[in-house]
């Protein structure tokens, strides 16, 4: 069915490009807000992410993935506003209830994160919180499928050691 959506958003369909933002804008939005941490500019890389993939949607190969391709996208965007420096330190006054409203992550969660480096947050968000398997967050972050579950072992275990001393 993805691939019905896909073929016909490549030649210009927006409703079927408007069905694949809708499948994957949640998952997108929750890797985007654990790599940068501020909701503001987690929805401003996804946005620009699915601009992206509209206007480069006919590029896309065939034996490619499209969850895998705007994932790569959006990875992008997000490195590229850290980049610039427009990542700040602190979390917004209304980001409690953004989480809130989104369900995807607890303060707590949150906090534990921290101890995580970007990569490992990625990979654990990618994961655990949206259950893909290391071959699909291999392709989507550009890694090889063993670093991924090195990258996943190691995070899980920086957690399991906050969780003990929280």
């Amino acid at each position: 069915m993805e691939w019905a959506l896909v073929n016909a958003a490549k030649q210009g369909d927006a409703h079927a490009f408007a069905t694949l933002y809708e499948r994957y804008y949640k998952d997108l939005y929750r890797f985007a807000l654990c790599y940068l941490k501020n909701p503001t500019q987690a929805e401003d890389a996804v946005s620009q992410a699915v601009l992206k993939a509209y206007e480069r949607m006919p590029d896309l190969r065939k034996d490619s993935s499209f969850k895998s391709w705007i994932f790569q996208i959006t990875a992008n965007e997000c490195r590229q506003i850290w980049r610039v420096g427009q990542k700040t330190e602190s979390m917004p006054e209304n980001y409690e209830q953004s989480v809130e409203e989104t369900g995807y992550a607890s303060h707590e969660i949150d906090e534990m994160m921290k101890v995580l480096t970007t990569d490992e947050r990625m990979v654990v968000s990618l994961s655990v919180f949206s259950g893909y398997r290391s071959t699909e967050i291999g392709k989507m972050l550009t890694m090889r499928p063993g670093t991924v579950r090195s990258l996943k072992s190691r995070a899980l275990e920086k957690l399991r050691a906050a969780m003990s001393m929280a």
